[in-house]
């Protein structure tokens, strides 16, 4: 059995500098022709399937839609625009994608096209509702499959080449700065991987942000189930990345990753009636659902995430680098905190507890980076005092701190926080030989 291919595609290429950006590029190049092609095989297949379905005794969907042109093309056009699932990379360079549609659904589509084209005698409308009779299952499912290859399957329907669109052209390979050259592609790619995720995190944050009643947030509707949190969770794994970027005077890593604003209000409404709307304590009407666009100036959410390499590759840098990096830069920097609330048995205590055991923990959070030492004696406190400039910067630094546990035990939320310490490093890099204000 094949294994999915991990986001770490490609850790494996050894050396730096132009061939490992030439080699990354051939990876993604082959990613989007492996998906290209998958793309178009899911679609060739639900038309195989759908074409395939027999309307009555001697009629299938096949010989119905040779009866008019407007017919084909009404059928096609539903085919296009069934969603495709996610794609799966395998090992060795294939893609699978799956899709899948109702019957009732293909027969909705059928029956318009019937009512509204059809001039013969052979098909009656209600042959169309015998065709959820006549098969077992309530889904058609497909499995499109890909390699990467510049050539599509044969007998797509029409439209479906130019939804999949040309081979993907090269991209322009920008240089890698010599930093980056110096730890390795591996050490790259971890870091954008790291920085990914903190992108999602920062989306995240700012779905959960948004107000749906004047008591209620996002953040609320979702503590109220597991569910809810997860099927959003999910829902931003698809973020579109629009966009990275290699710090080229230290190692740090950014993405932006970009969901569109009527997306996730639609997903919040399917959510909210679906698992919400019967044990709501606010009463939250669709109306005020549909209230959050007016409250959201942009048509898209943005977020952009940093990440650093891991601790072995930083430390593997310094042993080579002319400023040695402080130790305190390899690893996270962390601190936890507690609070408590009267309701704390309730789904509405406990997220209130632990906002402010998070505030809490960020407090003691900025006493632990205020301490850190950068050179000889000098702390971040006494750097940042003669720097005004910068304290800015460190206060962005903790309001994007992580909550990477939270807990409750007996009466009490304990909430750890958490902050690479790269991210700190790299406010007060830059200012280091700068001279300090008089």
């Amino acid at each position: 059995m094949r294994k999915p291919q991990a986001i770490l595609l490609g850790i494996v290429l050894l050396g730096g500098g132009a061939l490992a950006g030439a080699q990354d590029v051939t990876i993604e190049q082959n990613k989007l022709l492996a998906k290209r092609a998958a793309t178009a095989d899911a679609y060739r297949k639900l038309a195989e399937a759908v074409y395939g379905l027999q309307i009555n005794e001697r009629t299938y969907v096949k010989d119905f839609v040779t009866e008019s042109d407007d017919i084909r093309g009404d059928v096609d056009s539903f085919i296009k625009g069934i969603r495709l699932g996610t794609p799966t990379f395998y090992e060795d360079g294939s893609c699978e994608i799956p899709a899948e549609v109702t019957v009732a659904k293909v027969v909705e589509t059928l029956r318009t096209a019937h009512d509204r084209y059809y001039k013969g005698e052979d098909i009656k409308t209600k042959d169309f509702e015998s065709i959820t009779r006549r098969i077992d299952k309530q889904v058609i499912k497909v499995i499109g499959q890909g390699a990467p290859r510049p050539d599509l399957p044969p007998d797509l329907p029409a439209g479906v080449a130019e939804i999949v669109g040309p081979p993907p052209v090269e991209p322009a390979r920008l240089p890698i700065p010599e930093i980056w050259q110096q730890i390795g592609s591996q050490a790259r790619l971890l870091a954008l991987r790291a920085a990914r995720l903190d992108a999602l995190r920062k989306l995240a944050e700012r779905i959960k942000g948004l107000r749906l009643t004047s008591r209620t947030l996002v953040r609320d509707f979702m503590a109220a189930s597991d569910d809810i949190t997860a099927e959003m969770d999910t829902f931003l794994v698809g973020a579109e990345e629009v966009g990275s970027y290699l710090h080229h005077d230290e190692l740090i890593a950014e993405v932006t990753l970009r969901v569109p604003t009527e997306q996730v209000i639609t997903t919040i409404k399917t959510l909210y009636s679906r698992r919400y709307k019967d044990n709501d304590p606010d009463d939250t009407r669709g109306h005020d659902i549909e209230d959050i666009v007016k409250t959201v100036v942009k048509k898209d959410f943005e977020a952009t995430g940093e990440g650093v390499p891991p601790a072995q590759y930083l430390r593997k840098y310094n042993e080579t680098a002319a400023l040695p990096l402080p130790d305190w830069t390899m690893g996270p920097v962390e601190a936890q905190g507690e609070a408590t609330d009267p309701a704390l048995d309730t789904p509405q205590g406990k997220l209130k507890a632990a906002r402010a055991a998070e505030l809490d923990a960020k407090r003691k959070l900025a006493e632990r980076i205020a301490g850190l030492r950068l050179q000889g004696d000098t702390t971040v406190r006494d750097f940042v005092a003669q720097h005004d400039d910068l304290k800015a910067l460190v206060d962005a630094v903790l309001v994007n701190a992580l909550v990477t546990k939270t807990e409750f035990t007996g009466s009490t939320a304990l909430v750890t926080v958490s902050v690479p310490g790269m991210d700190v490093w790299g406010v007060v890099n830059g200012a280091l030989e700068r001279p300090a204000r008089r």
